[in-house]
């Protein structure tokens, strides 16, 4: 498996992390951040996973607006290889900037790239979320079908999960507009396998190219209804499979046939200003360590990812993450040996004028049992024996409670009526709904929590070690004592006892779960696994613009020939990630791009 393909599961499996790292049980702590250097390379630890940063007192400094993290500008280089211009120039050949080239070339502009990775479309996993478009219409999600999602729920339901800073005109475009873009980017790969239903086989992956657009949660579980669910997860995401390299490959063929450009291990260290616009950048060989002055005609776009493999940043825009040891989770390294996503373009963005959104939203989301039933929301306790939650809520909010807790760190239990009770719960971002007897659907590589279960699938992990192993025990008592790091073994019992009467009586008088999704736990054989911190995917801090994909200076005013787009652009989120709709900073990133590139191409 190529490193892009990298799951969450895989990846932490390979570490051996438990899921109470954080309480100090298990193999691989999540915890402590020790000062770093500035070498991005040193951010990794042996297990291949990344620190999220310095725990440094920055209060001061963000109350008085100073950015601590930001290094002068530096000096116009001198050792110029090569000076080179294009209508567009493009930093980073992601999802965004993969995107931005095609739509750009295809407009008939020329266009160059620069990434300091080894190659080109550069990504990893592959859940999408979309709405409308052609694409749907398959599925009965297409406008004024049983299954459309309205554009406008979405958009307010995303706004108030992160409390009204993101910038709804951005968010609604992208809302009622992605599914046209979204097929115009599969279209790239006409040989996409596409499914018609979530059970049904996909075909075998059998080179670097095969890839199958796999749709998720259709149909619904049996008699679910959005409209009753108190915290509203939308159904309209695909995912790729085995990921979405091979389909953003095929388009920046596309980009590339229609005569973009691009130099890889090439890193964009200084833009280029006249006055005040923007007209091209400072960009090292890495081979050479010598210069290419690029010159753009119309702009410049910034597309380089986030700022979560950048401790200074993101203990500055994140002390959270620091604070409760989450380590950040990312594959992709430089030419360099480096991760990439360490906030290039944001400072680059920041020494041009430009300035970034206050609130971080860092994607952090617990994942619960990944190798069998998800994050299903049974019984959850402290490792003092406390339940702390309604279960019944999003993997963001979950995290969030969790967070909160003595170790953070705690068990769920369930047991043996598993299979008749799961179909009950909200499809969800991490959840599993179906219960089937072969693995399903066929050739699924995807490695992570998806809908399907088999029957045994729960007993051939009591037999796993280590974190995604099930712990069982044939009575409440004897499972109990299996629990490692449980305290308060009576105390666990009690809150058993509290937790079947609640469920009996049909109203959860401690945390307001539903009574539809209690279920008691009194059919044996008992079981339960654990739960802790999860991995930090990325931390958006993006530059503020407009829909257009423009920047503004401090004054509000745009930056002419300034162009941001993917995890660079801000105010798409704020505070958290939040899985309204699984997918969706892929799905902003894909849009984005697309409008950047064609804007830029058109001298908008």
């Amino acid at each position: 498996m190529s490193k892009e393909q990298i799951s969450r599961r895989g990846f932490l499996k390979g570490a051996g992390l438990s899921a109470l790292a954080a309480s100090g049980l298990g193999a691989g702590l999540l915890s402590g951040c020790a000062p770093r250097a500035n070498d991005a390379g040193a951010n990794a630890n042996s297990d291949g996973l990344a620190e999220t940063g310095q725990a440094t007192s920055v209060g001061d400094a963000q109350a008085k607006g100073e950015l601590t993290w930001l290094e002068p500008e530096p000096a116009d280089p001198e050792n110029i290889e090569e000076e080179l211009t294009a209508d567009v120039v493009i930093v980073g050949c992601g999802t965004a900037g993969t995107c931005a080239a095609r739509a750009a070339a295809e407009e008939g502009a020329s266009v160059i790239v620069v990434e300091k990775a080894d190659h080109t479309a550069v990504c990893r996993s592959g859940q999408w979320a979309v709405i409308g478009g052609e694409i749907n219409k398959r599925w009965e999600r297409g406008v004024g079908q049983p299954n459309y999602v309205d554009p406008d729920e979405v958009v307010e339901a995303v706004m108030t999960e992160c409390q009204y800073y993101p910038n709804r005109t951005l968010l609604s475009k992208w809302a009622h507009n992605n599914g046209e873009v979204f097929d115009w980017f599969i279209a790239a790969k006409p040989d996409l396998f596409i499914s018609a239903k979530s059970a049904d086989p996909l075909p075998a992956v059998e080179s670097e190219e095969d890839c199958s657009l796999w749709v998720r949660h259709y149909p619904a579980p049996e008699n679910f209804d959005l409209s009753k669910e108190r915290v509203k997860e939308f159904q309209g995401s695909v995912s790729f499979n085995p990921s979405q390299q091979p389909v953003l490959a095929a388009n920046w063929q596309r980009a590339e046939e229609a005569g973009a450009v691009c130099y890889t291990g090439h890193f964009a260290e200084k833009l280029i200003k006249e006055g005040n616009r923007v007209t091209g950048a400072f960009v090292r060989n890495a081979e050479t360590g010598a210069y290419k002055k690029i010159m753009a005609n119309n702009g410049v776009l910034l597309a380089g990812g986030d700022i979560s493999n950048n401790p200074e940043m993101n203990a500055y825009y994140a002390p959270d993450l620091v604070l409760n040891g989450i380590q950040n989770m990312w594959s992709d390294m430089d030419v360099e040996g480096n991760f990439t996503n360490t906030g290039d373009c944001e400072k680059m963005g920041v020494w041009a004028g430009g300035k970034l959104q206050q609130k971080a939203a860092p994607m952090v989301h617990y994942m619960g049992a990944m190798s069998t039933i998800g994050a299903a929301p049974y019984l959850s306790l402290t490792l003092t024996g406390k339940r702390f939650t309604n279960e019944d809520i999003s993997a963001l909010q979950f995290q969030s409670a969790a967070e909160r807790i003595p170790g953070k760190a705690f068990y769920t239990i369930f047991d043996a009526k598993w299979p008749e009770q799961l179909q009950a719960f909200q499809p969800r971002f991490a959840s599993t709904n179906y219960v089937v007897d072969t693995p399903t659907p066929e050739n699924l590589l995807i490695n992570d929590v998806h809908p399907y279960v088999t029957r045994d699938a729960i007993e051939e992990a009591c037999k796993e070690e280590g974190p995604f192993g099930i712990i069982k025990g044939e009575t409440i008592d004897e499972l109990l004592s299996k629990l490692e790091g449980l305290t308060d073994k009576a105390a666990a019992k009690a809150s058993i006892e509290r937790y079947n009467e609640l469920a009996r009586g049909g109203k959860d008088l401690d945390f307001g779960k539903p009574a539809s999704r209690m279920f008691p736990i009194e059919n044996g054989p008992f079981y339960a696994f654990q739960g802790g911190m999860n991995v930090n995917l990325v931390t958006l801090v993006g530059l503020i613009g407009d829909e257009d994909c423009h920047v503004f200076d401090e004054s509000d005013e745009i930056i002419p020939g300034l162009y941001i787009a993917g995890n660079t652009q801000g105010e798409r989120f704020s505070v958290n990630y939040i899985p309204t709709m699984s997918g969706m900073s892929h799905s902003l990133c894909m849009y984005y791009g697309y409008v950047a590139g064609k804007n830029m191409a058109q001298g908008i």
